[in-house]
């Protein structure tokens, strides 16, 4: 079996049996910091009676300052000294097929960086959710999105702003810290709208977790 397939196979068991709280009891076990869990980041509309729960491979997306030069740092960011964006890609169409993509931000952004032209973007390039650590704008259109329950999205805050008032996508797939919890690309995340909570599952931990799980549950 291949590597792709080997993930595939995981989160499909993972999805399917147990929730973001088993896998939370799991990485607790495991001294995981903060037991893997995101926290202040909750689905974008909640559905109520949702039970939508979505588990794939994350890929990141570090924005900056619109005025960001190289070396600028920011408070509780890890910001690269250079940009890692390919010239002839739009940082939407970086992201592998299948996967869930986290956005982040600086704290003190106020504009959005998830609405509904990236969201339907995301979607239409099969991406099974985006999450953004920080702000969204445009509810009623991902609401839309979403019902399908193929596609979700969550976010941290509400904006009526677009990214272009102050951010710009500065790295992808480069490791972010979201409050303790550091996140890399490859990662497993958890998206459940029914608790309406997710967590990460480093990757280096997930044959772990997987052994442990039936044991919690």
């Amino acid at each position: 079996m291949s590597q792709d397939s080997d993930t595939e196979a995981i989160c499909e068991i993972i999805r399917k049996d147990y929730s973001p709280c088993d896998v939370s009891d799991a990485l607790l076990k495991l001294g995981v910091p903060s037991a893997g869990y995101l926290r202040d980041i909750v689905p974008l509309p909640t559905h109520l009676g949702s039970r939508t729960r979505i588990v794939a491979p994350i890929s990141t997306v570090l924005f900056v300052d619109k005025s960001h030069s190289p070396g600028s740092t920011y408070p509780g960011l890890s910001v690269p000294s250079e940009s890692n964006l390919p010239a002839d890609k739009h940082f939407s169409d970086i992201a592998p097929q299948g996967s869930i993509v986290i956005l982040q931000q600086p704290p003190h952004h106020i504009a959005a960086l998830l609405g509904d032209i990236v969201a339907t973007r995301y979607k239409t390039r099969g991406i099974r959710a985006v999450v953004s650590d920080g702000r969204a704008r445009d509810v009623v259109g991902i609401g839309e999105l979403c019902k399908d329950d193929t596609f979700g999205c969550w976010a941290k805050a509400i904006s009526s702003v677009g990214t272009s008032l102050e951010a710009k996508p500065w790295a992808v797939d480069v490791e972010l810290r979201i409050g303790e919890v550091v996140v890399k690309a490859g990662d497993l995340m958890v998206a459940d709208e029914g608790e309406t909570v997710c967590c990460v599952i480093p990757r280096e931990r997930v044959g772990e977790v997987v052994g442990l799980l039936p044991r919690h549950k």
